[in-house]
């Protein structure tokens, strides 16, 4: 196994090295390059399973070195100090990252994910639709990549007609009939999908608004457009018909 860190920080290089020894016992192979250029070289030489990728450095972005390669055989994990709106960028892509200073738990989580998928190539998919969410492109044309323990599904977010809590797990029930199991709380994906017309009507039910069919406003509960009934607590009942009437 091959591990390329690319950073232009030598002490985030080797925080990261020190981590990965300690997460993963595994026999291994540990490259760094600290920029674009050198990192460009070192995919060439190394062929590495796993990239750790800056998203800021010196020379360049990450994303610009992505851009050059004709193609990418390894599972990427960014590493970067970004905002909170780049984070929520991430999140919809499902490409792993990890927030400078790095955690020693978020690390041993990111790789667990990428050692089930070594073999699985959905990185220039995700890649997409990160760089989409950077633009902030229009929302009916935007996407989101679901994981569960198998695949990598990347669906229109308005092809989403609700999100079921199921413990620290969500259900999507997608308008086709599918329906996706995916190893995150409804919490993060309310945080996620409110702005694009997503409402929490329910503790354990997030619906986007637009695939509404019927209110039922005396016995609270909405019909929608796959017939499925879902329950509107008394406390949320209020501010969803203020959303509804600015629909």
């Amino acid at each position: 196994m091959n591990i390329l860190l690319i950073d232009d920080d030598r002490l985030v290089r080797q925080g990261l090295r020190f981590l990965i020894n300690e997460a993963w016992s595994e026999s291994k192979e540990i490259y760094e390059a600290d920029g674009v250029k050198n990192g460009i070289q070192a995919i060439q030489q190394y062929l590495p399973d796993i990239v750790f990728l800056d998203v800021e450095m010196q020379d360049g972005t990450g994303f610009e070195l992505l851009n050059s390669l004709k193609e990418m055989n390894f599972q990427l994990i960014f590493v970067t100090a970004h905002d909170h709106y780049a984070i929520h960028a991430f999140e919809f892509s499902a490409i792993d990252f990890l927030l400078k200073p790095v955690d020693e738990e978020h690390l041993q989580r990111a790789l667990q994910r990428v050692k089930k998928n070594i073999n699985k190539q959905h990185i220039e998919n995700q890649l997409m639709i990160l760089n989409e969410s950077l633009k902030n492109i229009q929302n009916q044309d935007k996407k989101i990549a679901l994981r569960d323990q198998e695949n990598i599904y990347f669906i229109k977010v308005q092809e989403i007609v609700q999100c079921q809590a199921q413990g620290a797990y969500t259900l999507f029930y997608l308008e086709s009939g599918k329906q996706i199991l995916v190893s995150k709380t409804l919490k993060e994906y309310d945080e996620l999908l409110t702005p694009f017309l997503f409402f929490r009507v329910h503790h354990a039910h997030l619906i986007n608004l637009n695939k509404i069919k019927q209110f039922h406003k005396l016995d609270n509960y909405l019909i929608m457009q796959d017939g499925m009934e879902i329950p509107v607590s008394i406390r949320k009942k209020e501010d969803l018909l203020k959303v509804i009437d600015k629909l």
